[in-house]
């Protein structure tokens, strides 16, 4: 009789506790909206003098976007010769951005004999809103390779995304 009194007085402490809690406690609801706002605007902004050894008639144009940069070259006239092309860069976004990568599309089996190169912006450098960035972009014919290089055309984009 003893050991049911005890069980019975904890299990009727059990159920006063449980009620007790149950009419203490509250739920709170934290509700919310976060928004972020910047733009993200790397482009092309200027192209420099062109500057060509062993050829004729470069040009380079920034599309109206400002996103891509179509390079074309007529002819290169030896194994070595070149087109310098130099360009500036501009975060015109709000955001710092970082450069992921600078893409060359457009070049085709038939340019196997053109390198393309750059200079003074590399992979994952970061540039602040509002910063500027000098590039030079270099097409040669390989002095390796005795293929013509001739009426070659091909465009270069950049990627970017949020610097840290």
């Amino acid at each position: 009789m003893k050991n049911k009194k005890i069980l019975l007085g904890g299990l009727l402490l059990l159920l006063v506790v449980t009620i007790g809690y149950a009419l203490l406690s509250e739920t709170i609801n934290i509700s919310g909206t976060a928004t972020a706002s910047g733009e993200f605007n790397m482009e092309f902004s200027e192209v420099g003098p062109i500057v060509e050894a062993g050829s004729t008639g470069a040009t380079a144009q920034i599309s109206g976007d400002k996103n891509t940069l179509t390079i074309t070259v007529p002819r290169l006239e030896y194994p070595g010769a070149s087109v310098e092309i130099p360009v500036t860069i501009h975060n015109a976004g709000t955001i710092d951005a970082k450069l992921d990568s600078i893409d060359v599309n457009g070049l085709t089996e038939e340019d196997r004999s053109i390198v393309v190169t750059h200079s003074g912006l590399t992979e994952n450098e970061e540039l602040a809103s509002g910063a500027t960035k000098e590039m030079t972009i270099r097409v040669e014919w390989d002095p390796e390779n005795n293929n013509p290089a001739t009426d070659v055309q091909f465009t270069i984009g950049l990627n970017y995304s949020q610097a840290n």
